[in-house]
């Protein structure tokens, strides 16, 4: 059993090229109050590269054998795969599954052996047509655009993991270009104030601990009851608890595990 690949000449050629530009798309719109109105996205061109080669290969699977003396073929028809379908993806996504699983059972194979025979043709064959198309303008300018596109993704990720969901597009184009200094800024600040919202309320809850904690390391505990924090506060109990659980340990402090059995106490008190 053998695989053939005939090579054939298309009618039409493939109209399926890459976008020959990424552009910036300026979206004129009004998310929330607190938002610009001016949001940058991206897109690619109508015009697309041509494909000239009209190459296709038509696959198939090739068996002789001997039946009462005689010499008997049989021939399985595969697939017709375009040149640049080739370059660009697996053969086997132009296989419909059904028609293959009859085919397999009429050849008395399993999928993976069915692969390695059309492979060993297959492979060359690939291989060549890659290199080939690796120095066309579409590939080249294809590649370009994706680390564009897969940087910029980069960027966004990072930016608004610091200054919040839905900002990064307000400010920056698909290119990197600054569009709205103004919009960044106003980011900014309100990035620094928040930040210090956010150490002066673990100052102030970690003082508070300090507080109970030595106002009760005694026999006796005030009771604070948990709705006297806000869901931000009690985040910062919790650190505040990991940090002082690991100091107070007593395979750490040494004593006899009352630090540790107080601490237990406020987080119970705390709603933790």
């Amino acid at each position: 059993m053998f695989c053939v690949i005939q090579k054939i000449q298309k009618k039409k050629p493939n109209e399926y090229g890459a976008h020959k530009e990424l552009k910036v798309q300026v979206n004129n719109w009004r998310v929330g109050d607190d938002k610009p109105q001016i949001h940058y996205s991206y897109t690619y061109s109508d015009e697309r590269f041509e494909r000239p080669i009209r190459d296709a290969y038509k696959i198939s699977i090739h068996h002789s054998y001997r039946e009462e003396g005689k010499v008997k073929k049989k021939q399985w028809a595969i697939c017709t795969v375009d040149y640049y379908d080739l370059a660009e993806s697996w053969y086997g996504d132009s296989i419909v599954s059904k028609t293959l699983k009859k085919k397999l059972a009429d050849m008395e194979i399993d999928e993976d052996t069915f692969h390695e025979i059309i492979g060993t043709k297959i492979d060359p064959l690939v291989e060549q047509i890659e290199a080939e198309f690796q120095q066309s303008e579409e590939y080249k300018t294809r590649q370009k655009y994706d680390e564009i596109t897969t940087l910029y993704a980069t960027h966004k990720a990072q930016f608004e993991s610091e200054y919040g969901a839905n900002t990064y597009n307000y400010c920056y184009d698909v290119f990197g270009e600054l569009r709205n200094p103004e919009y960044l800024e106003k980011l900014k600040v309100d990035k620094k104030a928040r930040d210090e919202y956010i150490n002066q309320s673990k100052q102030e809850s970690y003082k508070r601990f300090e507080e109970q904690f030595n106002n009760n390391s005694g026999s006796s505990y005030s009771t604070v009851a948990s709705s006297n924090y806000s869901e931000d506060e009690k985040k910062l109990l919790h650190e505040i608890y990991r940090m002082a659980s690991k100091k107070f340990h007593p395979d750490v402090s040494g004593d006899d595990g009352s630090k540790m059995k107080i601490l237990t106490k406020f987080k119970e008190q705390w709603g933790l």
